[in-house]
């Protein structure tokens, strides 16, 4: 087991967003339980589709921390994972939403958003990233060797981008980690 970073708390935006998408399920229920039998029907079939979209968030959009062991990177999902081997990445940094906008633009994401963080992908006008993020103040852009590059926000950045550094150097990789 190498060193684990949870995924970021959810930063303020993010969290107020959570809050409303998560007073919409209970509302839809209450509504369908209320509505007279043929609005019953929709209102109860939009809360089991709402209820499956957030379900699909959390097992599968949302990671819950990512793995630096040995020679890999490991983003872990409840239901999946992905591994990265940590020799095809190029560098790390850390990257406020300001400096973000100012190198890359304003992004479109495709995925799931608002509800936990941002995940999925965000196209913007340099660059097609993969995106796991819970918080916009503090995000970690990884650029990887044949890939796109992560967009992501793990607990304690700095020792993360350190951690990817001090790898490439003892390797003796070119092309290091930027902190």
């Amino acid at each position: 087991m190498g060193e684990r970073y949870d995924l970021a708390p959810i930063g303020p935006g993010l969290k107020a967003m959570t809050g409303v998408l998560l007073l919409l399920p209970p509302i839809l229920f209450l509504n369908a339980l209320l509505a007279p039998a043929p609005a019953r029907f929709v209102l109860g079939g939009a809360f089991v589709f709402v209820c499956l979209i957030y379900a699909s968030v959390w097992f599968w959009w949302r990671p819950g921390y990512f793995e630096l062991d040995g020679d890999r990177l490991r983003i872990a999902w409840p239901a999946r994972s992905r591994t990265i081997s940590r020799g095809s990445i190029r560098s790390a940094r850390i990257a406020t939403s300001k400096e973000f906008r100012s190198e890359y633009g304003y992004g479109m994401r495709i995925g799931a958003g608002g509800l936990w963080g941002g995940f999925g992908l965000l196209k913007t006008r340099r660059a097609t990233f993969s995106m796991w993020i819970s918080r916009l103040d503090r995000m970690v852009i990884v650029e990887l060797d044949g890939a796109r590059p992560l967009l992501i926000t793990p607990a304690n950045p700095e020792r993360f981008v350190e951690s990817i550094a001090a790898k490439r150097s003892a390797g003796g990789s070119p092309g290091g980690s930027q902190v």
